[in-house]
């Protein structure tokens, strides 16, 4: 931040501040004794009034977030910063793992409107804000801490860590997944003691279900390979009544149109084989309908849908 206030004076510009982090991080650094003896950054509002050669916008939102402040300015939704043919963008943060499609989509987004673009991929700007290990160093010699538990990052960057502890003499280190329950004290080494649930969850309608939960993964497979829904009609005297299917989402429109005389035939010849008026065998007899249909879907589509039967006597 400080680079980007001294070349701001250099090249006769005044700066602002966009987004509510931007201001934090700003407000933090003045009263730590950093960013001193340096030009004052003007309010977004004040800043429309300033030709835009004379003008740097330090912006939230580096990976893409929704909410950033840059993805509001490159959508033309933020109320006070706005681009132009010609400006220029300069993003000096790495692309994290996992936001490389919307933050692609994002860069796009601004080539398009000719303005001019600068990432780390094509010019040596990328600014850190992680400490490298002479800060951790110094970190460790002004704490002392007696254990160290990394809880973020991937496990190679938290196994590091804690051999990193290891060599400042830090008396116990102690490496945790999501979900573990740590006893620290009273205690002289810390340890697991049990297992928490962990992981995501969704907000299924109105219900906070788990990511592997069954409502989503029917949902899933309903939307890759359709529904088919096959109801036997069964009567008092034993009766086989031809049977009521109904699908969505399965892709009949270039397959035979004996597609459904086909279920039909086979529900029928599957039910000859079993006795139909045993409680006993209906379990069976619905297994072996379902295979046997979605077989059936599967040789002509390809698709193996999610299949319901019902048997219904009357």
């Amino acid at each position: 931040m400080e680079t980007i206030f001294y070349c701001a004076k250099k090249t006769n510009r005044q700066i602002s501040l966009v987004g509510r982090s931007m201001h934090r991080i700003y407000k933090a650094a003045r009263q730590c004794g950093y960013l001193q003896n340096l030009i004052e950054p003007i309010d977004p509002r004040d800043a429309k009034n300033i030709a835009r050669e004379k003008i740097i916008y330090l912006c939230t939102g580096s990976q893409g977030e929704p909410m950033g402040a840059t993805k509001r300015v490159v959508n033309g939704t933020h109320p006070d910063v706005y681009l132009e043919k010609g400006d220029t963008v300069i993003f000096s943060s790495k692309i994290i793992p996992g936001n490389e499609k919307k933050l692609y989509s994002m860069h796009n987004e601004i080539v398009r409107n000719g303005i001019e673009i600068i990432t780390e991929e094509n010019s040596f700007v990328h600014v850190s804000g992680h400490p490298n290990r002479d800060d951790l160093k110094d970190m460790y010699d002004w704490v002392k801490p007696k254990t160290v538990i990394p809880v973020h990052g991937e496990h190679r960057h938290m196994q590091e860590q804690a051999k990193f502890a290891k060599e400042m003499k830090v008396p116990h280190t102690l490496q945790v997944e999501n979900g573990d329950i740590v006893l620290i004290a009273p205690t002289n080494s810390p340890q697991i003691i049990d297992k928490a649930p962990s992981g995501r969850m969704y907000l299924d309608g109105f219900m906070g279900v788990r990511e592997d939960s069954n409502s989503i993964k029917e949902r899933k497979n309903i939307a890759v390979n359709g529904y088919l829904e096959v109801t036997v009609l069964i009567s008092n005297n034993g009766k086989i009544k031809k049977p009521v299917i109904s699908f969505k989402g399965i892709p009949t429109e270039e397959i035979s149109e004996n597609f459904i005389f086909d279920i039909e035939d086979e529900v029928d010849n599957i039910c000859r084989t079993f006795s139909v008026q045993s409680k006993k065998q209906e379990l069976n007899l619905i297994d072996t309908l379902k295979q046997n249909c979605r077989k059936i879907v599967k040789d002509r589509t390809g698709k193996k849908p999610y299949t319901t039967i019902n048997i219904y006597r009357i």
